[in-house]
């Protein structure tokens, strides 16, 4: 994954474990890839291995760049939205009003009506996830221009606050808060090298030619709100209302308060690798993708975050079954089963809380690059699906 130095090269004077080598510097500067180039074109559509065991509902997810698509269990399309213009529509969201928010990243955000009318857009660095708060506005993560920061060109996430009639407010600033944030996870190099330091070792890779990307230091990949639970009704840092946030880069996942946006709660750093859309279940657990990319294997945990401890996962064992080297998501089903998103495969899997695979799915979208990639795929419950499709059908 790395840069391999040529034989020749002399060795970079004084920055030996810098955070920022060729490969840490690849992981916090990726550009996400939009094609699997090994996939298995055997492998294609809906599979049911067990159709009673199958949660009920529709799947929605995104193509990565135009359409947002609805699909019954037999991988069968039942609705599709084509937003002419986008090219990188990565997630569908399907809201409590009934109209459909699709974030396109680096385009904006897009309301879309049932039938397909474009209701509001927002223009912006949007990316990843929103999320909904009761008074009908909605919290989208967005992505700061870079500034400079400790000698480097450094990007820092915020949440926007879309309000109904479509008037935008930054709503929480990473780069704000972050001598707060700072203290719940371990230092980089970034914060604690001197800055001469991190200069030679900058000219020193444009002398050899090597790209100087914006430093990434948050990655900013989820943002959610909490429900009401018996647990956030007992502990405050759970109550409903408080935000739910992913700071990828860290390995950090962290609850902030409704009210004044301080983080609360926090947990991960030493445990996930790279995580991604954590979710607040109605037990009053947490469920998250954990990548793994450093030892090359996935996993989904549920969390309970009361004593910080693992109650469930998937897959069993030391298994590497499952492996998203970037992105992905999982998502707790009624009836208890786990939809998981192995999305760099753009390959879905339903497990039963046993890890018996009940459901998956492979994207058919392929080509001469390979099998496309899906980033999240979310299961509708029946009646949402109904009234969507009544909706759209006008």
């Amino acid at each position: 994954m790395g840069c391999e130095k040529p034989a020749e090269a002399p060795a970079d004077p004084g920055t030996a474990g810098l955070i920022d080598d060729d490969v840490s510097e690849h992981l916090r500067a990726l550009g996400y890839v939009a094609w699997d180039e090994d996939a298995d074109p055997s492998l294609s559509g809906a599979v049911v291995h067990d159709v009673a065991a199958v949660a009920p509902g529709a799947n929605l997810y995104t193509n990565d760049e135009d359409t947002v698509l609805l699909i019954d269990r037999e991988g069968a399309l039942l609705r599709s939205w084509v937003l002419p213009g986008r090219a990188h529509c990565e997630h569908a969201e399907l809201l409590s009003s009934g109209l459909l928010a699709v974030l396109c990243e680096r385009e904006g955000l897009v309301i879309l009506e049932p039938d397909g009318t474009v209701a509001l857009e927002v223009p912006g660095n949007v990316h990843h996830d929103v999320a909904e708060l009761e008074d009908g506005s909605l919290l989208v993560a967005v992505r700061d221009e870079a500034r400079r920061y400790r000698g480097r060109s450094v990007v820092f996430d915020s949440i926007l606050q879309v309000l109904p009639d479509g008037t935008t407010r930054t709503f929480w600033s990473s780069y704000d808060q972050l001598e707060t944030l700072r203290g719940l996870h371990d230092q980089g190099e970034l914060d604690t090298m001197p800055p001469l330091r991190i200069l030679v070792h900058y000219l020193w890779r444009w002398v050899r030619g090597k790209a100087i990307n914006d430093h990434d230091y948050y990655h900013l990949n989820a943002v959610g709100v909490l429900d009401e639970t018996s647990l956030g009704r007992r502990d405050g840092r759970f109550r409903s209302g408080n935000l739910l946030i992913s700071l990828r880069n860290v390995d950090t996942i962290a609850i902030l308060d409704g009210d004044t946006l301080e983080p609360v709660w926090h947990w991960g750093e030493g445990t996930l690798e790279l995580p991604h859309d954590p979710t607040w279940l109605p037990e009053g657990h947490l469920l998250v993708f954990d990548n793994g990319t450093r030892r090359g294997t996935s996993r989904v945990l549920e969390v309970d975050p009361r004593a910080g401890e693992i109650v469930w996962h998937y897959p069993e064992g030391e298994s590497h079954s499952l492996f998203s080297e970037w992105r992905g998501s999982s998502q707790r089903l009624p009836g208890g089963n786990t939809l998981i998103c192995e999305s760099e495969r753009g390959h879905v899997l339903e497990v039963t809380p046993e890890g018996r695979v009940v459901w998956e799915f492979w994207n058919p979208d392929l080509g001469e690059k390979g099998r496309k990639r899906i980033y999240r795929f979310t299961r509708l419950p029946p009646a949402r699906v109904e009234r969507l499709l009544a909706s759209s059908a006008g």
